[in-house]
This record gives C-alpha cells, structure tokens and sequence, in this order.
C-alpha cells in the first residue's frame, strides 16, 4: 500500500498551513482572524492520518491540498482589499454561509425525547423559535441577500398520484424530507447577542476601524521569492505557496484600500443580514430583530438630524 502523504506533499501541507494562519494574521476583522485561524487548524488536523480512515485520506488528499491553495489565494486577495473574497470571508465569520451556519441551525431544529420512534410519514415539527423566525423573514427586506429569503413553508401533499391511487408511503417520506431540507436551506440564522451587538457596531460606525497590521519587511526582499525563470524551468512548482502569494500580490482590478468607509460598508452589508432573536417573557413569544431594519432607522435619524441643522 503506498503511503498516504509523500515527503512532499507532507512539506507542501505544512507549509500551506502556515501561510494562511500567516494571512490570517492580516484580515481587517477581529473576529474573521479568529475563525480562519480555528478552522485551518481544525480542517488541517481532520485529515492527518488516525483521525480519518486511510482509503478516504489517500482519495482526498490532492483535493484537499488543491481547496487549501485556493483558501490561501483567496485570504491573500481579500488581504489586498478584493471585495468579493473579502465579503465572502464576512460571511462565513459570522454565519451566513458555510460550517458555523450549520452549528447555529441546529440549535433550531426540533430535537424529540429520547427513546422517541421518528415516523417517516409525518411531517418534521419545527420548534416554536424556528416558526417565529420564517415568519419575521416574510417580512424582512435586506438589500443583499446570500441566499433567497423563504417566504413562504406552506407544505402541499397531493391526495393521489398521477394513476388517481392513494399517495405511496414512501413517496410520502420523500415530499417532507424535501420539504425539510428547503426549509433548513433557506432559514437566516439568528447570530447570538453578544456577536451582533458587536457587528452592529462596526456596521453603524460606533466601534473605530484601527486600520490593519502593518506587514513585517522581509528581510531578504524579493530574493526569497522564486523568480519568473526558476518556475518557468519547473524549479519551483506553480502551485507552492511562495507563488501563489506572489500571483495573488499584484495589484487587483477594482480593489480597494483598507479605509473606516470601506470597512463600514462591509460590516453593513453583512449585518443587513444577520437577525437576533430573545425571549419576550410577558408577551411569551419570541422578537426577532433584523440589522437591515436597525440600519433604516439609522438613516431616518441621520436624515432627520441633517433637515434640522438645515432649517436652523
């Protein structure tokens, strides 16, 4: 059996790994440095042998190898004020799409009693919290969205099959996992208080941007970089994070610099997306509050205030 990483696919894994907690380093966001951080570890370590069987290590490894050049890319363009794998970044930090989304989602789902049969041709409950939550978003209007809004989970069970007979049993099943499955797909999570808070601060202005690290000097300059010849001579593979960092450092089309604005803008655009939901303990119902409509009212305020000083 051959082995599962080859020297230099051992090398290229150790190296790649540290050239994104380097990048992470970077990232004009507190809390994205933190969650690239924690999840480049915890992907690394997934897949080194024992904590995976070795058939799945040995078909996954190159894709693996090829997911973490393009993470690293991708850091190292939203490093250099890229817009779109900036914003993409936002919104896997702060759980609109991807891992955290669905650790968050499960807190929603209906979870049934111990020892409790789960019968296939009954519909999946859906808890009180989640019930509110599809309803806040019939009513919920952000500018962007990363994926569209349910706006209705109304389920439609035909009484017969195309034959004009009594729907199958499994047929059945099959309509409300489907119908589940578009439900979880399509609910905006709410964020946990204390993160939107936060996010909503940054978004409205009220946290300071501190600007970004500033970069240590290398030493050696562009020595220790290989050279347009050597990986023209196949001395360097094109694929080593040396030159995936130099390719991703040249200036980009449409990228911006790392300004208070420009930052706001971002935060903005993510927290419009974001609700949070509590507890009303007298009116025993959940309050979902959504950061697009705490953004309007910013502005009508903004608005107001700027009529005012203009009548005086």
């Amino acid at each position: 059996m051959p082995p599962l990483f080859t020297p230099a696919q051992c090398i290229e894994a150790r190296h790649l790994l540290r050239a994104i907690l380097r990048e992470a380093t970077y990232l004009p966001d507190e809390q994205a440095r933190i969650y690239v951080a924690t999840h480049a570890v915890a992907r690394f370590r997934d897949y080194t042998p024992g904590h995976k069987p070795d058939d799945i290590l040995l078909q996954r490894r190159h894709i693996q190898l090829g997911d973490a050049r393009k993470a690293l890319s991708e850091l190292s363009r939203a490093n250099h004020g890229d817009f779109k794998p900036l914003i993409k970044l936002l919104h896997l930090t702060y759980a609109r799409i991807g891992k955290r989304r669905h650790e968050l989602l499960r807190d929603l789902q209906y979870k049934p009693l111990p020892h409790t049969d789960i019968n296939p041709n009954e519909p999946p409950q859906l808890t009180p919290q989640h019930v509110a939550l599809l309803q806040s978003q019939k009513l919920a209007t952000p500018p962007n969205v990363v994926r569209p809004l349910l706006r209705s989970w109304s389920l439609d069970i035909p009484k017969k099959n195309s034959w004009e007979r009594p729907l199958p049993k499994k047929r059945l099943a099959k309509i409300f996992r489907n119908w589940y499955s578009e439900v979880l797909e399509r609910t905006v999570v709410p964020l946990p208080h204390a993160e939107w808070n936060r996010l909503r601060d940054l978004a409205l202005g009220k946290i300071k941007f501190r600007g970004v690290t500033t970069r240590r000097v290398m030493a050696a300059s562009t020595a220790s970089l290989p050279s347009p010849l050597e990986v023209a001579l196949g001395l360097v593979p094109h694929n080593s994070p040396e030159v995936i960092l130099k390719n991703s450092s040249n200036p980009i089309q449409g990228s911006h610099k790392f300004t208070a604005r420009f930052m706001k803008r971002c935060w903005a655009s993510v927290f419009a997306q974001c609700p949070v939901m509590s507890w009303d303990a007298k009116a025993q119902k959940w309050l979902v509050e959504w950061g697009c409509d705490v953004l309007d009212q910013e502005k009508v305020l903004h608005a107001t205030d700027e009529t005012i000083l203009t009548k005086k």
